[in-house]
């Protein structure tokens, strides 16, 4: 019934990284219902530092962007999703409690729940900062009982834990500022990592226990999931760009094309056969031979530090023992050969590259690159769709009313 009432509609996920800004379109119908149109990258000019530092020319990339998507697809729109990496956000834990009643107890109501949840919201913010996730991890009735849904139960008082995904305010105005010098409309802005992980992880894995590994640029993200719900989140200050670096360093190489030999020759394990092996890198105006394992051997350290740091960021986690359903492992870092088999060893788990979990009609090259458009613009839908579920219909605004007036009475009598 509902999909006979939806028109296809067109959701753009735009993904700024610090090297790349990454742009994506989703044909959705319904949430059973969605194809990707296409997607295209484009080199980041006038971002540095995870700050805008050129408004302009910032501005001018992202338009490039989107025109060249638009070009390709020969789908216009206004608005778009907006993600932001690893490099910009911080989190918070945070624990806080309200009292429900002076003498006896009372029923928790969702009226009671909100109220906390707002009450953390206003503890856990600096001024300076904005909130992109709020995500309650349980809520305590009177400090004995904890419950992922308190509504129904007895208490004098209600407490809330909550995980928070934030971001400097000044920062991502700026962000979408030039978005909208542009000529384009911010609908939502999400952490990409935390979007893409709803198109990546299925609810089974995400309830089971699960881990999700992005390797960006500078930053890799570690996010790990326990009963269907974000668990804990870490940022590691190590990323692809650390690797290319290595190479560039230890051969006299400009970065591009070490990058381009990063992709093409390095390793992150395995590489003992293929030691010996010379390709030609062109150096000014010659050609000189360099062996791979040279190439190999400029990551190691870095790569036996992410490893390590990767490892030590799930012990803090405090639930690697409930980790039932192994790691994700998505980003440019990623297609590594031999990373996903250290990671594996190292940790003791199975291990898989990221593939979309999403029925889309067009299959997507380097999803492992590409899925955080496809989690932006998806997560962008979801969103209008939640809202608009909740606000149509005369049965919708029937219930709405009938639950308010049950609050009310759960309250007082």
């Amino acid at each position: 019934m509902l999909s006979k009432m939806m028109s296809d509609k067109y959701y753009c996920g735009v993904d700024i990284g610090t090297r790349k800004i990454k742009a994506g379109i989703l044909r959705i119908k319904d949430p059973t219902d969605m194809e990707l149109v296409g997607a295209y990258e484009h080199k980041s000019h006038g971002f540095k530092n995870n700050a805008v530092s050129d408004l302009a020319e910032f501005s001018e990339c992202i338009h490039h962007t989107i025109h060249e998507l638009t070009k390709k697809t020969g789908v216009k729109f206004k608005q778009v999703q907006l993600g932001i990496g690893g490099a910009m956000i911080e989190t918070r834990q945070i624990n806080t409690v309200i009292p429900l009643i002076d003498r006896g107890n009372k029923i928790i109501t969702s009226r009671d729940v909100k109220k906390i949840n707002n009450n953390a919201r206003l503890l856990g913010i600096k001024i300076e900062e904005e909130i992109l996730h709020d995500l309650p991890q349980y809520y305590r009735v009177d400090d004995i009982n904890s419950a992922l849904n308190p509504v129904g139960l007895y208490g004098r008082k209600l407490g809330v834990h909550s995980l928070m995904i934030l971001v400097n305010g000044n920062c991502i105005r700026n962000i979408t500022k030039a978005v909208q010098q542009a000529g384009y409309d911010v609908g939502n802005v999400f952490f990409s990592s935390y979007a893409t992980a709803q198109v990546i992880l299925s609810d089974t894995e995400k309830k089971g226990g699960c881990i999700l590994i992005d390797i960006g640029s500078q930053y890799t993200s570690v996010l790990v999931f326990i009963d269907g719900i974000l668990r804990f989140l870490e940022k590691i200050d190590i990323g692809g760009s650390n690797f290319t670096r290595n190479i560039a360093d230890e051969i006299d190489l400009p970065f591009e094309l070490a990058e381009e030999i990063k992709k093409s020759y390095a390793m992150a394990s395995g590489f003992d056969e293929h030691r010996d092996e010379e390709i030609l890198v062109k150096r000014e105006d010659e050609y000189i031979p360099v062996k791979r394992g040279v190439i190999c051997q400029a990551i190691h350290s870095e790569i036996e530090d992410l490893v390590g740091r990767i490892r030590a960021a799930v012990g803090r986690s405090g639930v690697k023992d409930q980790i039932n359903n192994g790691i994700t492992i998505i980003g440019g870092g990623s297609l590594l050969p031999g990373f996903i088999e250290k990671i594996g060893q190292a940790m003791n788990m199975p291990v898989k590259l990221g593939q979309v979990n999403l029925p889309l009609r067009k299959n997507l090259n380097h999803t492992a690159l590409f899925s955080s458009v496809v989690g932006l613009a998806q997560s962008g839908f979801m969103k209008t769709f939640r809202y608009s579920i909740v606000s149509n219909g005369h049965a919708h605004w029937t219930k709405r009313i009938t639950n308010r007036v049950k609050d009310l009475y759960q309250e007082y009598f």
